[in-house]
């Protein structure tokens, strides 16, 4: 009895730990409207996955102030076609981005066995404000 009682309390701790941390994919921001993101590219360098593309701020009169991010998921397929999420980054921009205006950006994931991920794809890529 006394192990269900640290485990469930264990638990517990996990679930709202979670809930409160500011974890990439996270459904309470307000996601950043008429932007778009072109020359999306992907590489692999010394144990990182690398993102890297350019965002533009298609709106024709609202500048997007400061801070704001830009965060993707990091997936890989293996050889059987299931697809594996390995992880997720965001970058925090302390910039303004001026309507019409594009910015280059960078996101990068460390891994232990980069050769694992070589094909690696990014999906979920958004502009969000906090």
């Amino acid at each position: 009895m006394k192990l269900l009682n640290t485990l469930s309390l264990i638990s517990i701790i996990l679930v709202f730990s979670c809930e409160t941390a500011n974890l990439t994919g996270s459904e309470n921001v307000s996601e950043i409207e008429n932007v778009s993101f072109s020359q999306v590219n992907t590489t692999v360098s010394n144990n990182v996955l690398i993102a890297n593309g350019i965002i533009t701020n298609d709106n024709q009169s609202v500048s997007i102030s400061p801070p704001w991010y830009i965060e993707c998921q990091y997936y890989h397929t293996n050889s059987t076609g299931n697809t594996f999420l390995i992880g997720g980054e965001s970058t925090t921009i302390n910039n303004a981005l001026p309507a019409g205006i594009s910015l280059e950006w960078t996101l990068e994931h460390h891994v232990d066995n980069v050769e694992n991920y070589i094909n690696f794809t990014i999906s979920d890529l958004r502009a969000y404000k906090n």
